[in-house]
This record gives structure tokens, C-alpha cells and sequence, in this order.
């Protein structure tokens, strides 16, 4: 559904782009700091999570 929306098309196989594009991702927001806020959630997708809050 990602790639879908985002490149508007449809990909006959598996592609490991969003994959990619997710771990660039992860590079600016998480990897210099402890608390991380993109969450894989198996099976569903991907989340921004904020741990801050209680």
C-alpha cells in the first residue's frame, strides 16, 4: 500500500524499497538518539511512536 500511494504504482514482486527509504529514515530521526520513534509493527506496517508521553 506504501509504494502505491507514494510512487503511485503497482509492483508485480517484492521490492525492498520502502525498506530502504525506511532505513534512511530511521538514520535522521533515531539512530543518534536513545529513544526511537519509528516502530516496525509486524505484519501491519510501520509507526511514530513518541515515548515521551504516559
Amino acid at each position: 500500500m506504501i509504494i502505491e500511494h507514494v510512487w503511485d504504482q503497482s509492483f508485480e514482486g517484492l521490492t525492498n524499497i520502502v525498506d530502504v527509504y525506511v532505513r534512511h529514515l530511521r538514520e535522521k530521526v533515531d539512530d543518534a538518539f536513545s529513544i526511537k520513534l519509528l516502530r516496525t509493527v509486524r505484519g501491519v506496517g510501520y509507526s511514530l511512536d513518541d515515548e515521551t508521553q504516559t
